[in-house]
């Protein structure tokens, strides 16, 4: 080691120390007031921000090209510990700050500014300049809202004002967003950290393989169901695809699928995993609060759409195996079921523990902290598994860390939920959206779906449902939509951003581990997802698939719905019995835009355009063997 190598060494130490133990302090602190329920709300969210901004002012360098020059470090960890001023500041003062809301001190003001630029640049450096932008511009729409023309303006607000919404009540910075991502998310994600350091990947890896391996394209298929159940701990795009990619990717190029193919399957079926029940993604406990109704019923709601879409990639999949001539996997890397369930069923246990709880109608934090004890617990049973101090630190951290992008994005939603609010913009957006589409729900859906495509770029799923249920859900109820639709619709769409260029982070992750080009990757990722672009029309105009209404209904909407998808995903690869020429595809996408359509003359007219391509796709493989 050279000299000037070394002092470097041990300034990357020591930001390297103390990032593990802010997160591992912060993911304690959670579970143990998650556990007990010892502190106020606003003092639990104080508490909470504070950790989470000084885990990313360490974690995430001011100049991340100079991560150990002295200054820089000295800057970060001086804005570590100032990250907690204003937590301090709430705690000791927490009686008197409650009651003075709307008439706030001198040192209100100045810990709300304080608060309020350490949440903006802990934004910019982990969510980048999207968010902060949005942000911002609403921030200063609070401030000068007056000089804008009708409908638009309003009377313009003080910086008191200002300051009590965003700091001192719960529509601001400690508003529905980061009280949700503290009362719920942080737990599921340490669920889901914990699972994964203890070997619960593997399990879900091993299973797929021994369920779906032997078939056409079997990495293809298994990437597909993995990503589905990692989805069920994690809820969250890029980290299922980073996850499971890293398994799945590779043995999808050994077997023939070109690598931007592989990055693409992998990603959809991740970006999927958010719908995946029973935890989904960190925006479907947004949206149950937002709603007032129980998480489960959520769950539920979210069932049939998760299926289509996954029943819909798992088609894409095969048409394309079998249009390539893509095999199975290797016989000698398929594990049986029996020696899966043999060797490692001590990790369904944590699952039945959180689904069993939910449906006993237990909230989803008593739910996943039994879950997290059941993960600890089962571990013991096989000796590479076991959960030791270590392997708990590390898992700690790693909850630390992968909160950390989300506890920023939340607070910095809150500030954008506060000034919606404060000016009264959600019904202006309403007005004009109901303006522009005449009143017309067929035409209110696209707005509002290229709404949600443009806020979700370069977003977070969870922010992106945060900003449309504030702004544009309310237009969606106007005109009838019924308010489960109306946000699932929203969270749908958000979802997709991860898939849809030209920013797509699930897509751009696969890419990298898949050493292929991002855009090429990402638009292929798109395309496979198309029926995720469908399925938000398809429960708003049927909610018999929302699980709404009569056994019957629900079962003809899921009957016809499924054949649907699979015609899509025929008419996406131009594949079917063999292969289809622009005419059949053309039909077999008509057909699936039929069945998906509810309605008797539709569904009559979709199952013969399938029949119709069966008989002709029939009659050419006779003619071609």
């Amino acid at each position: 080691m050279t000299q000037e190598e070394e002092p470097g060494l041990i300034h990357s130490k020591i930001r390297s120390l103390v990032g593990k133990w802010l997160a591992v302090c912060c993911t304690g602190f959670v579970i143990y007031a998650m556990a007990t329920l010892a502190l106020q709300e606003l003092q639990l969210l104080a508490v909470f921000l504070a950790f989470s901004l000084a885990v990313a002012f360490v974690h995430y360098p001011l100049n991340p090209e100079k991560p150990d020059f002295i200054p820089f470090v000295i800057v970060d960890l001086v804005l570590s510990a100032l990250s907690f001023s204003f937590a301090v500041y709430i705690y000791l003062d927490y009686w008197e700050f409650i009651f003075r809301v709307g008439d706030p001190t001198d040192w209100d003001l100045f810990f709300g500014i304080v608060t309020l630029v350490l949440v903006f640049e802990a934004t910019r450096r982990v969510v980048g300049w999207p968010l902060l932008i949005i942000a911002f511009c609403f921030l200063t729409y609070g401030f000068l809202g007056q000089y804008l023309p009708a409908p638009f303006s309003h009377k313009g607000y003080d910086l008191e004002r200002i300051a009590t919404t965003l700091f001192m009540s719960k529509n601001g910075m400690f508003g529905v967003p980061l009280s949700v991502m503290t009362n719920f998310i942080y737990l599921f994600i340490a669920f889901g950290a914990f699972f994964e350091t203890c070997g619960g990947t593997a399990f879900f890896v091993d299973l797929a393989s021994a369920l779906f391996g032997r078939r056409r394209g079997g990495p293809a298929k298994v990437a597909v169901a993995v990503s589905g159940m990692m989805g069920t701990i994690s809820g969250s795009a890029v980290a299922n695809t980073v996850t499971t990619g890293a398994l799945t990717i590779p043995l999808m190029k050994r077997i023939g699928f070109e690598p931007h193919v592989a990055g693409a399957v992998e990603a959809v079926a991740s970006t999927g995993g958010q719908l995946m029940p029973p935890v989904m993604g960190a925006a479907a406990f947004i949206m149950a609060e937002y709603m007032g109704v129980a998480y489960l019923e959520v769950c539920k709601a979210a069932l049939i759409p998760s299926i289509l879409y996954f029943l819909a990639i798992y088609s894409v999949v095969h048409f394309y195996s079998l249009k390539i001539g893509i095999q199975s996997m290797p016989e000698n890397e398929i594990p049986s079921v029996k020696m899966v369930f043999r060797d490692k069923w001590m990790f369904s246990v944590p699952l039945m523990v959180l689904i069993v709880i939910l449906i006993y109608g237990y909230s989803p934090r008593i739910a996943v902290l039994y879950a997290l004890l059941a993960t600890v617990v089962m571990s013991f049973l096989r000796k590479e598994s076991r959960m030791t101090p270590a392997r708990i630190i590390s898992a700690m951290a790693k909850t630390g860390y992968n909160c950390v992008m989300v506890a920023s994005a939340c607070a910095t939603a809150g500030i954008v939920i506060g000034m919606v609010l404060l000016t009264g913009l959600s019904g202006k957006i309403t007005a004009l959206v109901i303006t522009l589409s005449s009143g017309s729900l067929f035409l209110a859906l696209p707005i509002v779906m290229i709404a949600a495509l443009i806020f979700g770029m370069g977003l977070p799923t969870v922010v992106c449902y945060v900003l449309l249920a504030a702004t544009v859900a309310p237009s969606l109820i106007d005109l009838g939509v019924l308010p489960m639709a109306a946000h699932l619709f929203i969270f749908y769409f958000g979802m997709l951003c991860m898939v849809t260029p030209p920013v797509s982070f699930a897509a751009y992750a696969a890419a990298a581990i898949a050493n292929t080009d991002p855009m090429k990757t990402g638009w292929t990722a798109w395309r496979f997802a198309l029926v995720g672009f469908l399925l938000p029309y398809m429960f708003v105009y049927n909610t018999s698939l929302l699980l709404m209404g009569s056994a019957v209904n629900i079962f003809l909407a899921f009957l016809t719905a499924v054949i649907g998808v699979i015609c899509l995903g025929a008419a996406i690869i131009g594949y079917f019995l063999e292969p289809t020429n622009a005419v059949e595809r053309s039909v077999l996408f008509a057909a699936a835009l039929l069945l998906i359509k509810p309605g008797f003359i539709t569904d009559i007219t979709g199952f013969l355009c399938v029949l119709a391509i069966v008989l002709l796709q029939i009659k050419k493989r006779r003619n071609t063997h």
